[in-house]
């Protein structure tokens, strides 16, 4: 019905002096009849205000809107006004940009392909770019092994890699790039009015997604973007992503839909999914609101207070190099004595080869005979890493 409301998603804005805005304000507190998520969550869980109930009147020009309080408690009408603003702002934003508009994409070979333009002159594009680098810190989070499902994941993983690498050491790479994406959406729709059900996110692994219908026309399907000469590193990193599906994906999907962390970006998505209504709804027919439809007009809707989408950039690029976790655990199995070493983060030495979580499979081996081994892969590594900046020999074969 509404399949592709945001991309890589996420979203809000900021608006002042427009009292077209408080035509009708009312509250609802349905979450008794709402579904929940784990119980696992329950500590950080939260739920924000957001939009429930849009109502438009082409002739008055006027709306009618209903609030969801969800879990701010006695919320006094000032604070009420405030927030209904925002999430107002939020609205008129998704209005006013055309939907293909809304998407950010950290990724540490591509600083200029963060955001759309537009987009970046809003404080929308501040939250979009808040939400996916936690989204990749969370990722990172849930794969160490000192998780239950992070040490799950490494333990599955490894015990792949020794039926097909034996005590040869190998570094794991696991290629991991998630995407936050419209889940199920539930909407009752009337002639000129809306009720959301359910409006929930869902996340999946960038191959997943772009070679999803749900993706859109525009999308290309992601064949392969990652290149392995040897076949058993390629069997390696599809048994990684299959482990992250199972382990990692669920987990994830339950934090963004729940977790207070992401608070700001679920009020964005229900906005979001109610000014996609409005356009499929009053396109073309008279009013301000409906003027406002893809008119890229952000007067009174740009950031207030200047801030710099460089900062998130730098901000996950030092999460991606220097990493979430480095972990090393010895590990005694009937082939001998192993290290393992958990790193999340890094640049591989192949450009075209990203990993956001790696792993080292070693064998351990007399000091006099690794220490050499060590000199000679020193010296490989070295001219390997000729001209990449931030990363030495002793980064990787630490």
């Amino acid at each position: 019905m509404l399949k592709k409301i945001i991309s890589l998603v996420l979203s809000w804005t900021l608006i002042t002096g427009q009292p077209i805005f408080a035509q009708g304000v009312a509250q609802l507190n349905i979450g008794t009849y709402l579904h929940t998520v784990g119980s696992s969550l329950a500590a950080d869980r939260f739920r924000p205000l957001h939009m429930r109930y849009f109502s438009y009147d082409i002739e008055a020009d006027n709306f009618q809107l209903l609030l969801d309080k969800g879990d701010n408690k006695d919320i006094e009408e000032p604070e009420l006004k405030e927030k209904t603003k925002v999430l107002m702002e939020y609205f008129q934003i998704g209005l006013a940009l055309p939907n293909d508009k809304f998407w950010v994409n950290l990724r540490p070979d591509a600083p200029d392909q963060m955001m759309d333009p537009e987009l970046e002159k809003t404080d929308m594009g501040k939250v979009m770019l808040e939400a996916d680098l936690q989204l990749k810190k969370d990722t990172a989070g849930l794969t160490s092994p000192q998780t239950p499902q992070g040490k799950a994941y490494w333990d599955k993983l490894y015990k792949r890699a020794g039926e097909l690498f034996g005590t040869e050491n190998i570094t794991i790479p696991t290629i991991t790039r998630p995407w936050i994406v419209p889940g199920e959406i539930i909407l009752r729709q009337g002639e000129d009015s809306a009720y959301i059900f359910k409006a929930n996110m869902k996340v999946m692994l960038e191959h997943d997604y772009l070679n999803s219908q749900s993706s859109g026309p525009n999308s290309k399907p992601l064949t392969s973007n990652y290149n392995f000469s040897d076949p058993r590193m390629k069997e390696l990193n599809e048994y990684s992503t299959q482990l992250i599906r199972e382990l990692i994906i669920p987990k994830l999907t339950k934090e963004v839909n729940s977790s207070k962390r992401y608070a700001s970006l679920r009020q964005v998505f229900f906005s979001l999914v109610m000014a996609r209504w409005f356009k499929d709804t009053f396109a073309g027919k008279p009013g301000q609101y409906a003027k406002l439809i893809d008119s890229h007009n952000l007067n009174n809707l740009s950031s207030k207070e200047a801030w710099s989408k460089t900062y998130y950039f730098n901000e996950y690029k030092k999460s991606f190099e220097k990493g979430e976790y480095n972990l090393k655990e010895q590990i005694h199995t009937p082939a001998g004595q192993m290290i393992r070493s958990y790193v999340s983060g890094g640049i591989s030495v192949s450009s075209a080869m990203m990993a956001e979580s790696t792993g080292s499979y070693k064998k351990s081996e007399e000091p006099e005979v690794s220490a050499r081994k060590q000199k000679i892969a020193k010296i490989f590594v070295e001219k390997l890493l000729k001209g990449i900046p931030g990363l030495t020999a002793e980064t990787i074969l630490e």
